[in-house]
């Protein structure tokens, strides 16, 4: 059913399909045409619950999750606006499929440039980071955007009563939009060409500027020695991280030495331990893996022995046919997928995963008994 539009300001279609969001009195809301939504919700207690619903407006006190009930039947269920704590708009297509993704960071630059970039910390201690329109300190609420294009939701409506701070800074596109020096379509193409000529190849530019002749090029391409972006670069330009985030970072590291990059930037809550997978996606040209609260089958952890997974920190999670997928907070280490293909007849396909979530799922399925 469609919604009424009581504004003429309204969000781009872009940010859900078959939604209409209209502004009442600086809230928003959402209606869906099509077909009930399945959303998330997690509550300030700490509980959770999924369900759908047809509209949600955060300016009303109650709002209604259809639940699946017992005997195949479905159940209402009204939800106190005061008790929540965010509520995850999921995709259509998060209801299945596969763990491992294929998502690269540049797909999210659009995201990084385009309104304010917004740090979430709740009370309850969780983060969460993203883009948005705008954001106002005295909204009761605000919706969220994720910068992670593997995310299962496309959005995040949060409960200002449940968060502890907020991070704000604008973003440069915004601030062009708004002096009238860009449109949108501007942005855009800019941020295509850019991406485009981040692929080009440094020795082709210096020919092309006469710098260096053909001859001297192919010398130079006999002498070159590949080296990866580092990590660091990589998040800067999607602007997952700002440069004082990195400085910051890099300054701990150099004082914590056995810890690595990623791992201080999510224990400095800039960033959530998928948006280290996908930017390490993105460096080593792998799948990624989202090992986040995920069960996995006892027969494919049977797949390795107990003592090479604790020793090489590594974690079986899919069986293709007769491709084992095992995840690795490491998977460019020389001779990684040799050694665990020494214990297994099946093929080895290394995924890219957090090294945190892999030593749960080790203490998890090993601190338990045999499988």
């Amino acid at each position: 059913m469609a919604g009424k539009r009581t504004s003429r300001t309204s969000f781009p279609r872009r940010h859900g399909r078959g939604m209409n969001f209209s502004r009442i009195d600086e809230a928003y809301v959402v209606t869906y045409q099509r077909a009930m939504v399945k959303i998330l919700v997690k509550l300030q207690n700490g509980e959770e619950m999924e369900g759908r619903l047809t509209s949600f407006n955060p300016r009303l006190p109650v709002f209604h999750l259809e639940s699946d009930g017992d005997g195949g039947t479905s159940r209402r269920v009204a939800v106190a606006m005061n008790s929540v704590r965010s509520v995850f708009f999921l995709k259509k297509e998060s209801e299945a499929g596969s763990i491992v993704h294929t998502e690269k960071i540049d797909q999210s630059v659009l995201a990084g440039v385009h309104g304010v970039r917004l740090d979430v910390e709740f009370k309850d201690g969780e983060t969460c980071h993203g883009t948005a329109h705008k954001y106002n300190p005295n909204d009761t609420g605000f919706y969220l955007v994720p910068l992670n294009p593997a995310e299962r939701f496309d959005r995040i409506y949060i409960n200002a009563a449940a968060v502890k701070n907020v991070a704000c800074r604008r973003l440069m596109g915004d601030i062009l939009l708004e002096q009238n020096k860009i449109t949108q379509k501007q942005l855009y193409d800019a941020l295509m060409y850019q991406r485009q000529q981040k692929k080009r190849m440094i020795g082709d530019i210096l020919t092309e500027k006469n710098y260096i002749n053909h001859e001297q090029l192919q010398e130079g391409l006999r002498r070159q020695k590949i080296h990866a972006r580092f990590l660091g670069e990589i998040l800067l330009e999607a602007g997952y991280i700002t440069e004082d985030q990195l400085v910051i970072a890099l300054r701990t590291q150099h004082e914590n030495r056995n810890k690595k990059l990623g791992q201080i930037l999510v224990e400095l809550k800039y960033l959530a331990p998928n948006d280290i997978c996908i930017a390490l996606s993105t460096q080593l040209n792998l799948p990624w893996a989202d090992l986040s609260n995920q069960d996995v089958p006892a027969e494919i952890v049977r797949a390795l022995p107990e003592d090479v997974i604790r020793n090489l920190q590594v974690f079986p999670i899919e069986l293709r046919d007769d491709i084992l997928v095992v995840a690795s907070c490491k998977p460019e280490e020389p001779g990684l997928k040799g050694e665990i293909g020494k214990h297994t007849d099946f093929g080895i396909e290394l995924v890219v995963a957090y090294d945190g979530y892999i030593l749960e799922l080790i203490n998890r399925y090993f601190t338990r008994g045999p499988l």
